[in-house]
């Protein structure tokens, strides 16, 4: 595929990406669930075009999320979760599969931990606020993690539909 067709394809992943996340902001409710679908174009352009275009797409449809909404959190649920994961976790598993579930874990705590600390950075208030049981905390905690492995699920059940039923038919189009 020459530079020219990567470059359009990878700018058009990242108005999809944009506008369905948008969409998603605006309904109140998807917002969330808009980035867990967008960032099945991450992985679209991994498997297609390559690493340097993904990452482009990733920090692109990133700034375009800060830009129109710098007072949401969603540009930062995207760069740090949604945007990112379907890169590490193709790396993930190329590596031994063994060591699948425990790097993926290892990598969704990092975040959770990091995403928590960066919200009660940038909003000032903390993230367990209401929360006196230490049980609730642990809860909301296991929560977070059960919802991360369902994403994962969720990426590699999409990601195999597309390799089995819907690739072929684009592979004339991505030459």
């Amino acid at each position: 595929m020459r530079t020219t067709k990567k470059i359009t394809l990878s700018a058009m992943m990242v108005a999809m990406s944009a506008v369905l996340i948008v969409v998603g902001v605006l309904s109140g409710v998807l917002d969330l669930s808009a980035c867990a679908v967008s960032s099945l174009l991450v992985a679209f352009v991994f498997i297609e075009i390559g690493a340097p275009y993904t990452y482009l797409v990733w920090l692109s449809t990133s700034l375009i999320l800060f830009i129109s909404y710098p007072s949401s959190l969603i540009w930062l649920e995207y760069l740090g979760v949604f945007g990112i994961y379907p890169i590490i976790k193709a790396y993930i598993e190329r590596l031994p599969r063994w060591s699948w579930l425990l790097l993926k874990l290892l990598f969704g705590n990092a975040v959770i931990i990091v995403m928590i600390l960066l919200s009660e950075f940038i909003t000032g208030a903390p993230f367990f606020e209401g929360i006196a049981e230490w049980w609730l905390k642990v809860g909301v905690y296991l929560f977070l993690n059960v919802a991360f492995i369902l994403y994962d699920v969720f990426m590699t059940v999409l990601v195999r539909f597309y390799f089995e039923k819907l690739r072929h038919r684009f592979k004339h189009l991505l030459k």
